[in-house]
């Protein structure tokens, strides 16, 4: 499998992220998703999993930072893609979990949160694993729900990583 987005010299274009237009954003928290493509899916692809991730947040906030996690089952003829801002325009099939302010601010919570990095630019990871079997979590879920109800099930897995501007 292989991911294909528009990243500027590895990092995360400016809309979708800090300095994104304020009318994308909810507050300090940009809210349109960046699109991207998966090719080479395996032909017993029942569901692609997702989950996009900043590492680099444990020395901020003790925790790795959950931005988007997600879901779509299939089919796929070998390819899935996510148009820009599929996450607020609700892209047909798309399952949306929570992210990681659904503690502290339940109204941005749910769906895409952009990179907001406090201290320095941070290295955020985008995670892409096909399964062998249908997800059926309830909107909206864990993270970790979603990656427990992959295991066992991963038919390939592919990831890229982007930098998020401070």
């Amino acid at each position: 499998m292989h991911i294909t987005m528009n990243l500027e010299d590895g990092f995360l274009p400016d809309e979708y992220g800090k300095y994104a237009d304020p009318a994308d954003c909810h507050g300090w928290s940009c809210r349109r998703s960046f699109p991207f493509e998966v090719t080479d899916i395996p032909a017993e692809t029942k569901a692609l999993a997702f989950v996009f991730l900043d590492w680099d947040s444990v020395p901020v906030c003790g925790f790795p930072w959950i931005h988007w996690c997600a879901y779509a089952n299939g089919p796929f003829n070998g390819f899935f893609a996510l148009d820009d801002d599929a996450s607020r325009n609700g892209a047909e099939g798309l399952i949306q979990g929570y992210n990681s302010a659904a503690q502290s601010e339940p109204e941005r919570g749910t769906g895409y949160v952009g990179p907001c990095p406090p201290n320095a630019d941070h290295v955020y990871t985008l995670r892409v694993m096909a399964l062998d079997t249908p997800v059926d979590l309830a909107e909206p879920f864990w993270a970790n729900e979603l990656i427990a109800a992959a295991r066992g099930h991963v038919l390939a897995e592919t990831s890229v990583e982007m930098i998020g501007r401070c």
